[in-house]
């Protein structure tokens, strides 16, 4: 798989984020490294790939609270959902790549919230 562009809208820390992995100079690298400061967005970048391709991230499943619904929600702390910036009313994930066959892919992830602040997904 190679990475062609992540678009990330109200996930986490990041309000808005796309990274073009088809620009130098991560076009022209074979390997790159995520680094910032703490909470700049860097584990969020993975989660929003993760979310982007298989509905899920690894660091919710290690989540406490097991399946403990929370709130009128009915969100456990399990769900992606959480990964929500606070006060936002819609996420999404964007993520386009190449295939190992060579063939072009686009997957993505959205969630809402209704009017009175639940938590809804599309």
């Amino acid at each position: 798989m190679k990475l062609k562009k992540l678009i990330v809208h109200n996930i986490a820390s990041l309000e808005d984020a796309e990274l073009d992995f088809q620009n130098n100079p991560l076009d022209s690298a074979r390997l790159f490294l995520i680094c910032g400061d703490t909470g700049a967005g860097k584990s969020t970048l993975l989660d929003a790939i993760c979310l982007a391709l298989y509905n899920k991230t690894p660091r919710l499943d290690s989540a406490k609270g097991g399946k403990k619904d929370f709130g009128k929600d009915n969100v456990t702390a399990q769900d992606p959902r959480h990964l929500m910036r606070h006060g936002t009313s819609e996420a999404f994930v964007e993520l386009s790549f190449e295939g190992n066959d060579g063939k072009q892919y686009v997957v993505g992830w959205n969630a809402r919230r209704t009017r009175n602040f639940t938590l809804d997904t599309v």
